[in-house]
C-alpha cells in the first residue's frame, strides 16, 4: 500500500511538472522546484525521465540571478502527433497537430444526412486515414483519435446514444473505429464539450477556471469548464442546454419536445424567420451566417432577424449563468460569425434581466478558435488522456 502512495505521489508531481513547463515555458529548474514547493533533487530526477520521455528538452541557456546561469526547459511539442474530427451536421472536418495544437495537416468534407449513417462513418475513416498517413516521424508518432459528435455520448464506450440533428442513435463509433486502429486510443464526445476543451487547452478559456463553451449553429450545445475541468454531469447530459424549453407552445424541434431553446437561438430560426419575410434568395445550400452579418450593414430586415435571434440566446444564456455561475461565457459556432448584431442583442437581455447586475455578470466574448474548436478541443482530449491527464491538474 505505501509502495502504492509513493508511486502515485510521484506520478502527481510528475505531471505537475510537465504541465508547469508547457504552460510556463522557457522554465528553469529552480523555479520549477520554486514555484512547486518540490525540492531541487525531486524536480531534477523528475525532469531528467521527462527528457528521456522526449516529453520535455533543453533549449539553452537563461538569466542568472546570481549563480551558475540556468538551463531552460521548454516542452516537446513535436514528441507526437494528434488527430481530431468534428462530425458536424452536413460536414467532416479533420486536424492532425503536434502537441500544441498547431496544424500540421487538414481537411474539410461536405455530406448530406440523407446518406445515412454507414456511408458517414466510412467518409470519416478515409479522412483519418489521410491523417495518419501525413504524420510526421516523432517518438510516439500518432497519440490517439479524439471524435467531437452533436448529440448526446456514453464517453466511456464513445457511443452515440442521441444525435437528433444527424438521426443517429445508439451507434458504436468509438468501438467501429477501435476495430479499424486498435493500436490507436479513439476518444467520441460531444462536439460543445470538446470545442470547451479546445477554448481551455488553447483559446479563450485559457485564463478561466469556470466558463460555458456555447456551440450556436444548426443545433445549441454546450460544453462546461468548472475549476479547470469539463463537467460532463452523471450520465453525460451536461452542456444539453438546446433542449431545455422556452416557449411551452412552440415549435416542435427533431428531438420530439416543443419549443426548444434550440429552435429560437440557432441557424434554424434565422431561416425560418427568412422563409417568412419571404427572403428566399438566402435559403440554398451556400446559406452563410456571416454573408448574411455582412449583408445587414445595409438591410435593415436581415439585421432585425439576426438582432431577435441575439435576443432569444441572451434569453437562454440567463438559465446558464444561474445554473454554474461561470466567469465567461465562450460563444462559438457559426453564431458567433454574426458578430455584434447577435452578440450585442445576447448581452443586453442579460444585462437587463439577471437578478444581480454589474459585478455579477459573466464576460460574454467570442471564440478564439471558432470553425476549429471542436476538432482542436478533439485533439486535446488525447492529449489529455494520454499526456497530461486532468486528475493531476493544479490550480498553479
Amino acid at each position: 500500500m505505501r509502495t502504492g502512495n509513493i508511486t502515485l505521489v510521484k506520478k502527481m508531481n510528475k505531471q505537475l511538472v510537465l504541465k508547469l513547463i508547457r504552460d510556463q515555458h522557457p522554465i528553469s529548474r529552480a523555479d520549477i522546484a520554486k514555484i512547486t514547493g518540490l525540492n531541487k533533487a525531486t524536480v531534477s530526477a523528475l525532469v531528467d525521465e521527462l527528457i528521456d520521455e522526449h516529453l520535455v528538452h533543453e533549449s539553452g541557456i537563461g538569466v542568472s540571478t546570481g549563480g551558475r546561469r540556468p538551463l531552460m526547459l521548454r516542452f516537446n511539442a513535436d514528441a507526437g502527433s494528434l488527430i481530431g474530427v468534428e462530425l458536424g451536421v452536413n460536414y467532416l472536418y479533420a486536424v492532425l497537430t503536434n502537441l500544441n495544437a498547431e496544424i500540421i495537416w487538414e481537411q474539410r468534407r461536405s455530406f448530406r444526412p440523407e446518406e445515412g449513417q454507414e456511408a458517414i462513418v466510412s467518409e470519416m475513416v478515409e479522412l483519418i486515414e489521410a491523417a495518419i498517413r501525413r504524420a510526421p516521424a516523432t517518438p510516439y508518432g500518432v497519440m490517439g483519435i479524439g471524435i467531437g459528435v452533436p448529440g448526446i455520448v456514453h464517453t466511456e464506450s464513445g457511443t452515440v446514444i442521441f444525435a437528433p440533428n444527424l438521426r443517429w442513435g445508439d451507434v458504436s463509433l468509438a468501438s467501429a473505429l477501435q476495430k479499424q486502429w486498435p493500436q490507436y486510443p479513439v476518444i467520441v464526445e460531444n462536439e460543445a464539450k470538446l470545442a470547451a476543451l479546445g477554448e481551455k487547452w488553447f483559446g479563450a478559456g485559457k485564463e478561466f477556471a469556470h466558463f460555458v463553451y456555447i456551440s450556436a449553429g444548426i443545433g445549441i450545445g454546450a460544453g462546461v469548464v468548472l475549476h479547470h475541468q469539463l463537467y460532463r454531469g452523471v450520465n453525460g447530459l451536461a452542456g444539453e442546454i438546446g433542449h431545455h424549453t422556452i416557449d411551452l407552445n412552440g415549435v416542435r424541434c427533431n428531438c420530439g419536445n416543443i419549443g426548444c431553446w434550440e429552435m429560437y437561438a440557432s441557424q434554424k430560426y434565422i431561416e425560418r424567420r427568412l422563409a417568412e419575410e419571404g427572403r428566399v434568395e438566402w435559403l440554398d445550400d451556400r446559406f452563410s451566417i456571416a454573408a448574411m452579418a455582412l449583408a445587414a450593414e445595409s438591410d435593415d430586415q436581415l439585421a432585425r432577424i439576426l438582432e431577435e435571434t441575439g435576443r432569444y440566446l441572451g434569453i437562454g444564456l440567463l438559465q446558464v449563468i444561474y445554473a454554474y455561475n461561470p466567469e465567461a461565457v465562450i460563444i462559438g459556432g457559426p453564431l458567433a460569425s454574426a458578430g455584434d448584431y447577435i452578440l450585442r442583442a445576447a448581452r443586453k437581455e442579460v444585462e437587463e434581466r439577471i437578478l444581480v447586475k454589474n459585478e455579477n455578470e459573466p464576460y460574454m466574448i467570442v471564440s478564439e478558435l471558432k470553425e476549429k474548436s471542436c476538432a482542436i478541443g478533439a485533439a486535446a482530449s488525447v492529449l489529455e488522456a494520454v499526456v497530461l491527464p486532468p486528475e493531476f491538474e493544479s490550480s498553479l
